[in-house]
């Protein structure tokens, strides 16, 4: 005599759900980190272009680099941004910092250059 399985079905279907369902959370999470680190890049290119555009600007005016020196002056489009750019003779340095927002750690952009007077 065969004994019928009843039930079976909803149990595969349970299953088939819960693995659905661990797939769509595992796609979120990427997604997630996905934007996180757009955001991310986004601060790096801008710290990077406020960095080469304060050396292209002491570029031109190399005969006056000691009046370029700044000390954590606050830059926009960075949250809590600052700029610092130390002079030793020829050399600049522009450092950028920055702190993301939530629980992230703070980052820095650091630029140097070597300036010859004209």
């Amino acid at each position: 005599m065969k004994r019928r399985q009843k039930g079976s079905a909803l149990v595969e279907a349970l299953i088939a759900v819960l693995l659905f369902s661990i797939g769509i959370i595992a796609l979120l999470r990427v997604l997630g980190v996905a934007v996180e680190d757009s955001g991310d890049i986004e601060y790096r290119v801008v710290a990077a272009t406020l960095a080469d555009e304060t050396i292209g600007r002491m570029w031109v005016d190399r005969d006056n680099l000691a009046a370029y020196v700044e000390d954590a002056v606050a830059v926009p489009g960075l949250p809590a941004g600052t700029r610092t750019v130390a002079v030793d003779g020829n050399v600049v340095t522009v450092t950028v910092q920055w702190q993301p927002p939530g629980a992230g750690q703070a980052h820095a952009h650091t630029i140097s250059a070597t300036l010859m007077s004209n």
